[in-house]
Formats: structure tokens, sequence, C-alpha cells
């Protein structure tokens, strides 16, 4: 029947109706979409948060914020994620805070082993003065830190050609460095140090253009380099900061609501983030003797010689490096670090 011959009270139903539905459905629809990257694989513990993260803000916001996840550097990978949060390419991103180096060089301090004990003493220091200090320097540049994670213990070594128990074990290997106080270290040593996204390691070690590499086990087993790199030295010391990140023009334009939601979700997932680490350091040293690595764990009386060159020296070369900033930012954590 045509519309016009319907009865006028029929019609203003039909009208009701027809409303009814459409604000039922806008009701429905997402309010706001929010692209959310990061560049760590499947079962890392970083991957296993910014999950946790993504699905948090679903169920807070009842469906009305659509997570857009771009995981495993499928949008940016570790070298260039900064810059894509920065331009708001991705409104939130999970991204190592030395990978800001580039840009704010005292940002490299985590790298610095035996700073802290472990990850929830450091997640401490973060949630004062020092988690202030390092948003204050990075909304310089457009971007806030909402809440903080962990990639897990780095500086564990790989390589082909013998076991790694002290540090001048490392002369004569071409290694690739993770930072350029890394990098500095294992030149003090006698190593080449080789500057390469971790993507691109298992290909160079295979390929004999690396002898090896250092990074955390996460990324060792993740990334599968344990399939052409034989000695694996396991250290326990510098959980790497990978704080939950977010476009600053962006966040200010979000209603309140909006961010209080996003904040809670974000910041719910930290202490989780930390047992994940935990876990997934004693997990990947199982997984990679159980693959038949010669894997060298060292702790207690082994690790003195690397306190006395690896955390002297990053710290000296630090704070030369960085000056006042670094200085500030060492102080933040423990007065004494600066002496240390």
């Amino acid at each position: 029947m045509n519309i016009r011959h319907y009865p006028h009270h029929k019609l203003r139903l039909f009208v009701s109706a027809m409303l009814l539905s459409c604000s039922t459905v806008a009701a429905q629809a997402s309010e706001l979409q929010l692209r959310f990257a990061w560049y760590m694989p499947p079962h890392t513990a970083t991957a296993e948060q910014a999950e946790l993260i993504a699905k948090n803000i679903k169920t807070l916001s009842h469906g009305q914020i659509d997570v857009q996840t771009y995981p495993s550097g499928s949008l940016f990978k570790a070298s260039n994620i900064a810059k894509g949060i920065m331009n708001n390419t991705t409104n939130m991103g999970i991204n190592a805070l030395h990978w800001w180096s580039k840009y704010e060089p005292a940002f490299e301090f985590d790298t610095i082993p035996f700073l802290v004990p472990d990850a929830k003493s450091l997640l401490a220091n973060l949630h004062g003065k020092l988690g202030q200090d390092i948003n204050t320097i990075l909304e310089k540049h457009g971007v806030r830190i909402i809440a903080w994670g962990f990639y897990g213990y780095a500086k564990s070594y790989i390589n082909n050609h013998h076991a790694i128990i002290k540090p001048s074990d490392l002369k004569g290997l071409r290694i690739r460095s993770e930072g350029k106080l890394s990098a500095l270290f294992l030149q003090s040593q006698g190593a080449t140090p080789v500057a390469i996204d971790s993507s691109e390691v298992y290909t160079a070690i295979q390929r004999g253009a690396l002898d090896g590499g250092v990074s955390g086990l996460s990324t060792i087993v993740s990334r599968k380099w344990y399939e052409v790199g034989k000695y694996v030295s396991a250290i326990h010391y510098v959980p790497l900061i990978y704080p939950v990140q977010v476009n600053l023009h962006w966040w200010n334009g979000l209603t309140p609501q909006q961010r209080s939601i996003i904040s809670k979700a974000a910041q719910s997932s930290e202490k989780s983030a930390i047992q994940s680490i935990e876990h997934e350091y004693t997990q990947d040293i199982q997984t990679l003797k159980q693959a038949g690595n010669h894997v060298s764990v060292l702790k207690g009386a082994a690790l003195k010689p690397w306190m006395a060159t690896a955390g002297t020296l990053d710290r000296k070369n630090y704070l030369k490096e960085t000056g006042a900033t670094g200085k500030m930012l060492l102080q933040d954590i423990n007065p004494s670090s600066i002496h240390g």
C-alpha cells in the first residue's frame, strides 16, 4: 500500500517507529573509534597487555568506543611508532621509552642495568616524580603517557660461537645492539655493535651477517632467534619501560568520560603486566632449553663482572650524553644512582 493512503493515526505510529529504530541503531553504534598500535609479536607480555587494554575499553564503554588494533608491527615498527603517535596516525600506542631517545636522549635511562631490583620497584617510581617528569618532557612532543607497562628483562645475549658468561666473552663478536648505551658497552668489550630492527635479526644471523644479538628473552623466543643462535645468556635485569601513550591533541579532544574510561582500562592492566613478565622470563628459559639451546642463567656472583662494567659504564656514558635532564631522572629513581 502506498504510504499516502495510510490513515493519519497509523502514519504517525509508522514514523514514530522508524525514528525509534534509527535512534536505537545510533545508540548501538560506537561514539568513538580509537586506533591502537604496538609492534611486539603475539604471546609476549606487551602484546597481552595491549589486548587486555583493548578488551577493557570495549567492556567499560559498553561498546561505545571501538578499538581498532594494529598488533605485531602491522602499522608501525619499533623504529617509527613514536612518530606515528606524534602525528596521530595512531591515536594510542605501546612503545619502548628508549625508542624516544632519538628525540630525548635522557629517555634511554631504562636500559641502564641494576638501577632497580625489579619491575615492581620501578612501577612505584613511575607513579611518583619520575613518571611526572617523563610526562612533562614527552608532552613537548605532543604525546602523553596514560599507563605504564614493561617489555620484560632486557639485555640477554644470543650468539653462535660460545657461551657468554662474563662481559669479556663478547670480544670479537658482531652483535645486534639495543640503543646507544648498549652499543657503547659492546664496543668497550671488543664487540662490534650493529643497529638493526629486531624483526630483521633472524635473517641476519641466519645469513652470517651477525654473530648474535642482545635483547630480552621475550624477543629471543617470540622472534625465534633461538632457531639460528645456539648460546643464550639469560640475565634478570633491566625491566624496559613500555608505556601506553596517546596523541595529546587527540586526547584533549575527547570527552572527560571517554578519557576516564580509556585511562581506567589502561591502568588496570599494570599489575598483570608485571606478573606477565616474571612468568614470561621463567617460561622462556624452559622453552630455550627444550629447544636444545645452551642456556646460561647468570645470577648472584656471576653478575658482579657485569655490575663492574655495564652498570658503571652505562651510567657514566648516560650522564655524559644527557646532562642535567639525565641526572634529574636518575635522581628520581634513587639519588645515589648517579654515583653508583
